[in-house]
C-alpha cells in the first residue's frame, strides 16, 4: 500500500498545472519559442476550459464502497472533465504534434494512456470522465497547432502567415478571457496567468530574436537548468509572499502563475542563456 500511495502522489502532482508549468518553462528555453508559447497557451486552456466544464456539468466522483482499501483517495471537486487526463492530453498531444520525432510522439501516446488509466483504476474517475478528459485535451491541442503552426495549404505564403498570427491572437483572446471568467467565477488563476504569461513573451518577440544570435547550445542547456531550477524555487516561496500581500484569492494566484511561468523564461533574453 505504501507505493501505491508513493506512485499516486507522483502521478497526481506530475499531472497538476505547476508540473505542466515546469514542462513548458523548459521547452521554451530549450526549444523553439514558438513551441513553448504554443505549451503555454495549451495549459492556459485546458486549466480554464476543464474548470469550466466541471462547474457546469457537476459530476460527482465515483468513490469506492469500502474508501479505507484506499486511503489515499483524498481529492473533492467535480469528476467530468479529468483535469490531470485533459492537462496531459492537451501538453503530451501538442508536444506530439510538434515534434519530429517518432518515438517522442509514442511516449506521449503512451503518457496520455497511463495517466487516465491510473485515474480509473484509482477510483478518482469514472472511464466517461477520463475519456471526455483526453478528447477536450486533444482538441484543444490540435486547435492551436492547426491554427498557429500554419498546416494549412495557401498558394501566398504571406496571406498564410498573416492568417495564422490573426489566428493566434483570437485564440490568446480567448484564453484570457476564458481564463479571467475561470479566475473570478472559480477562483482559479492558473488560466489567466499562463494566459498572460503567453502575452507578453508574444510582445518580446524582437528581443528575444536580436538575443538568439548569441546562444550556444552549451548556454541553452545550462540555461534550461538554471530557469527550471528558478522555476521550482518560486513555485515553492512564492505563494507564502504572494497570498501574505496580496490575498489568498484569484489575484494571488493569477500573480503567482504569471511570475512563476514569466520570470524563468526571460532568462532567454540574455545571449548567456
Amino acid at each position: 500500500m505504501e507505493l501505491i500511495y508513493f506512485l499516486h502522489n507522483i502521478l497526481h502532482y506530475a499531472t497538476l498545472p505547476g508540473a505542466a508549468g515546469l514542462l513548458c518553462v523548459i521547452c521554451f528555453m530549450l526549444g523553439s519559442r514558438k513551441r513553448g508559447r504554443l505549451l503555454f497557451l495549451s495549459l492556459s486552456f485546458s486549466v480554464s476550459v476543464c474548470l469550466l466544464l466541471k462547474e457546469f456539468f457537476k459530476v460527482p466522483r465515483p468513490w469506492w464502497p469500502d474508501v479505507t482499501t484506499a486511503p489515499y483517495l483524498a481529492e473533492g471537486g467535480y469528476a467530468l472533465p479529468c483535469l490531470h487526463t485533459m492537462l496531459a492530453a492537451a501538453l503530451l498531444s501538442t508536444l506530439a504534434l510538434i515534434s519530429v520525432h517518432k518515438a517522442l510522439r509514442l511516449l506521449c501516446a503512451a503518457g496520455i494512456c497511463i495517466i487516465a488509466g491510473w485515474r480509473v483504476a484509482a477510483g478518482l474517475q469514472s472511464i466517461q470522465d477520463v475519456l471526455n478528459g483526453a478528447a477536450a485535451g486533444l482538441l484543444i491541442s490540435v486547435l492551436l497547432w492547426r491554427s498557429c503552426t500554419g498546416h494549412q495549404e495557401s498558394e501566398d505564403g504571406n496571406k498564410r502567415s498573416a492568417g495564422r498570427q490573426d489566428s493566434c491572437a483570437i485564440l490568446l483572446i480567448f484564453a484570457v478571457i476564458s481564463g479571467l471568467v475561470s479566475a473570478i467565477l472559480l477562483g482559479n488563476g492558473w488560466g489567466l496567468g499562463t494566459a498572460v504569461t503567453v502575452w507578453i513573451l508574444t510582445l518580446l518577440e524582437k528581443p528575444f530574436r536580436r538575443a538568439e544570435a548569441g546562444r550556444t547550445s552549451f548556454g541553452r542547456i545550462y540555461g534550461t537548468i538554471f530557469a527550471a531550477g528558478i522555476y521550482v524555487g518560486l513555485i515553492i516561496l512564492l505563494p507564502f509572499l504572494i497570498e501574505w500581500l496580496v490575498t489568498p484569492l484569484w489575484p494571488g494566484q493569477t500573480l503567482i502563475a504569471l511570475l512563476i511561468t514569466l520570470i524563468p523564461c526571460l532568462l532567454r533574453l540574455f545571449p548567456i542563456f
